[in-house]
C-alpha cells in the first residue's frame, strides 16, 4: 500500500512539473520565429522593397512594402507562427501580378527585428503598420487584411476597430486557448495560455466583408474551429473550405482564384 501511495504521488508530481514546464516555455511553443536575414533574393524582381516602420513602444519594424497599381487596394498580410515574411513572397506573387499592393509586416522578434513576440506586442505592430499605411496615404478602404493561421488573432483585432476593404481569414481559430487544448488534452491548457488571441468573443464586431478559407484536413487548426468563427461573423461574408487541404497547403487548390473571384465581387 505505501508503494502504491509513493507511485501515485510521484506521478502527481511528475505531473505537476510538466504543466509548470509547458507553462514557462508556452512562447517557446507558440512562435517559432526565423532570425535569418531577408535578403533580396526572397523578393527580388518583385517590386518589394525593405522599410522601416516604427512601434508605440520604440521597435523598428523591418518588413517588405510594394505601393498598388493606379486604383488597387493593397494587401496587408499578417503571417502565421513560423519563419518570418520572406517566406511568404513567393505564396502573394500572384497578387502583385494582378498590380495588387503588398504590405508583408514583420513582427517583433521575426526576421531581422529586435523584441520578443506576445500578443500585446503583435496589437502594437498592427497598429504601426496601419499608421504607417496611412503615411503612405493609402486608405483603409483601400485596404484588405490578410491573417493567416496565428495572425488572424491580429488580422480580427485590428478589423472590429477599423473599416477595410475587406478581411481574408486562412485557416482560423476560436482562440489558442482552443487550440492548445486541442493538442495538449491532457493537460489543463485553457488555464494555462498567456497570448488567447480569442476571436471568437469579438468576431461578432467585425467592421468589413470577411473572407474565410479553410483546409477540411488542417491537423493543426480544426477546421471546426474555422467554421465556428465563420457562423458567429457578420455578413457580408464567404467561406471557402477545402476538402482535401491541410493547413500548409490551401494554394495548391486554386485558392488565388477564388481569392480573386471574392475581391472582384466587391466593386460591384
Amino acid at each position: 500500500m505505501t508503494s502504491l501511495k509513493t507511485l501515485i504521488i510521484c506521478a502527481i508530481c511528475f505531473y505537476v512539473v510538466i504543466i509548470l514546464i509547458m507553462f514557462i516555455f508556452q512562447r517557446s511553443l507558440l512562435y517559432l520565429p526565423s532570425k535569418e536575414k531577408i535578403d533580396q533574393s526572397y523578393y527580388a524582381e518583385t517590386g518589394l522593397k525593405k522599410i522601416e516602420f516604427i512601434t508605440s513602444d520604440g521597435f523598428v519594424l523591418k518588413s517588405l512594402f510594394k505601393r498598388p497599381y493606379r486604383e488597387k487596394s493593397i494587401i496587408m498580410v499578417f503571417h502565421g507562427n513560423a519563419g518570418h515574411v520572406g517566406h511568404r513572397v513567393e505564396k502573394f506573387r500572384p497578387f502583385l501580378e494582378e498590380g495588387y499592393g503588398l504590405f508583408l509586416v514583420e513582427y517583433r522578434g521575426y526576421g531581422e527585428n529586435s523584441g520578443k513576440p506576445s500578443e500585446s506586442g503583435f496589437y502594437k505592430d498592427g497598429q504601426a503598420a496601419i499608421n504607417f499605411l496611412s503615411e503612405q496615404n493609402i486608405p483603409k478602404n483601400k485596404t484588405i487584411i490578410y491573417g493567416e493561421s496565428l495572425g488572424c488573432g491580429l488580422a480580427v483585432k485590428l478589423s472590429t476597430q477599423n473599416i477595410f476593404r475587406a478581411i481574408i481569414l486562412e485557416a482560423p481559430y476560436t482562440s489558442i486557448a482552443d487550440v492548445a487544448s486541442h493538442h495538449y488534452w491532457y493537460l489543463p491548457a485553457k488555464l494555462l495560455v498567456l497570448d488567447r488571441f480569442d476571436i471568437f468573443s469579438i468576431i461578432e464586431n467585425v467592421k468589413s466583408p470577411l473572407l474565410v478559407i479553410h483546409g477540411e484536413k488542417d491537423d493543426v487548426i480544426s477546421i471546426n474551429l474555422g467554421k465556428k468563427v465563420f457562423e458567429s461573423a457578420p455578413e457580408p461574408k464567404k467561406a471557402i473550405f477545402v476538402s482535401n487541404a491541410g493547413h500548409n497547403n490551401l494554394y495548391e487548390f486554386k485558392i488565388y482564384d477564388e481569392i480573386k473571384h471574392f475581391l472582384k465581387e466587391l466593386n460591384k
